[in-house]
């Protein structure tokens, strides 16, 4: 995942993959976030997506890796930043970069990563 500038005007949502650690910025406007919330499902009755309003300057770290949707409201455009995560040190992260980069090609990529 790579850092990159969305921009949704009113009524519009954004649906991509985020990593974990990833962070959302609102620069501009009020946004919807909504997201699945893996601390929750031992619970039966919980909900299965959570949904949080930011408003300009506020920041959402990313916990789980997921499928995350990003929304405008009616009230106007909205302008936001997603944060890619710290990288990660050790011989396992790298392992890990390099099984990604190798498996890439051979499967297909399987996240999201254009605005929509």
């Amino acid at each position: 995942m790579r850092t990159q500038d969305i921009r949704l005007d009113a009524g519009q949502s954004h649906f991509a993959w985020f990593d974990k650690g990833s962070q959302v910025i609102v620069l501009d406007g009020a946004l919807a976030v909504t997201l699945r919330h893996g601390g929750l499902d031992w619970l039966p009755d919980a909900p299965q997506y959570v949904r949080r309003m930011l408003d300009e300057g506020e920041c959402l770290t990313i916990e789980t890796p997921g499928h995350v949707a990003l929304s405008a409201g009616d009230a106007g455009p909205v302008a936001a930043t997603v944060a890619e995560p710290a990288p990660r040190s050790g011989v396992f992260a790298a392992w890990r970069a390099w099984l990604r980069r190798v498996s890439a090609p051979l499967l297909g990529e399987r996240h999201v990563r254009g605005q929509s």
